[in-house]
């Protein structure tokens, strides 16, 4: 199923193969993917992968993820763009916010990917992880 003009229900279900929850779809993935439209145009239209979706709590464990993950609400998505480092990606993201043009409430900065959330918040939450050498 399409959600938007780029991204589709497939590219959220989680890693162990759990569907992203039917329920969810209007209310949190398809505002989601909407935010993840607006990166893609922000980043010159390059593919945007989405490398982690929806994660049920179960698996979210077994990933490492924290306790309170957006991913588990099906609010966010850790992604990758095409021909684009992961800080730069979220460089331009948080410059977006800034400026008002980008309603993501969530940004990780990664060394190999970027994750973005749709939290309901009113401030934003950034962190940045430094690469393990």
């Amino acid at each position: 199923m399409q959600v938007t003009s780029h991204f589709n229900l497939e590219e959220f279900r989680c890693g162990d193969g759990t569907p992203y929850p039917a329920a969810w779809v209007t209310s949190r993935l398809r505002p989601l993917c909407e935010q993840l439209e607006l990166i893609r145009i922000i980043c010159g239209n390059r593919n945007v992968m989405i490398t982690s979706g929806y994660r049920t709590p179960e698996y979210n464990r077994k990933v490492g993820g924290v306790k309170n993950s957006q991913h588990i609400e099906g609010r966010a998505a850790d992604i990758k763009i095409e021909g684009m480092p992961a800080r730069t990606v979220a460089q331009k993201i948080l410059e977006a916010v800034s400026a008002k043009n980008l309603g993501v409430k969530g940004i990780g900065s990664y060394a190999s990917f970027t994750h973005v959330d749709i939290r309901p918040a009113e401030r934003l939450a950034y962190w940045f992880v430094k690469s393990k050498t």
